[in-house]
């Protein structure tokens, strides 16, 4: 009887430090929000291109700095660019430059991109956006960002790119 008694005291023991112990307190203020570290998706603000034409080969070029283009998004990262046409209605249309190999390419080296066209395109709005190679799963052949690969990802409209990785941006 007096371990029945002893056993059932300990359990009411256990169960109320059970019920009593929380740990849930009142939440503290929210921190500084620190600075962007170098693992991080960047995007250019809408550059406005200005090129001038090259008599000797025909074509139209631009050279842009673009800071975000370091030697580690060159070696193992993906860059991304877009322009901002105008249709004849007035309407706007951000496509992706890769879809517009028959009109303009693109150069980049370090802090730089360097463009060609075949007509002028000043006046277009230009962006770029960098994804350093930690963001990629596999190699920038073959890698994906959240199962789209890169070659999918050069293709995609700017808001689909932006909602997967994380981007704001107007």
């Amino acid at each position: 009887m007096k371990i029945s008694r002893l056993i059932l005291i300990l359990n009411a023991v256990i169960v109320m430090g059970m019920i009593g112990c929380s740990k849930k307190g009142d939440q503290g203020p929210a921190g500084p929000v620190g600075p962007a570290g170098p693992d991080s998706v960047v995007y250019s603000q809408w550059i406005i291109l200005n090129s001038t034409y090259n008599a000797d080969d025909t074509l139209f070029e631009d050279t842009l700095s673009a800071p975000s283009i370091t030697q580690s998004i060159l070696d193992s990262g993906v860059i991304l660019t877009y322009v901002n046409f105008q249709a004849s209605n007035g309407t706007y249309h951000v496509l992706p430059v890769s879809s517009l190999n028959y009109l303009m390419s693109e150069d980049y080296s370090l802090g730089q991109i360097n463009i060609i066209a075949t007509s002028d395109v000043t006046g277009l709005p230009y962006r770029y956006v960098t994804i350093p190679g930690s963001k990629i799963v596999g190699n920038k052949t073959t890698g994906s960002i959240q199962g789209h690969s890169i070659q999918e990802l050069k293709t995609l409209p700017l808001p689909e790119v932006q909602k997967i990785v994380g981007t704001g941006g107007n």
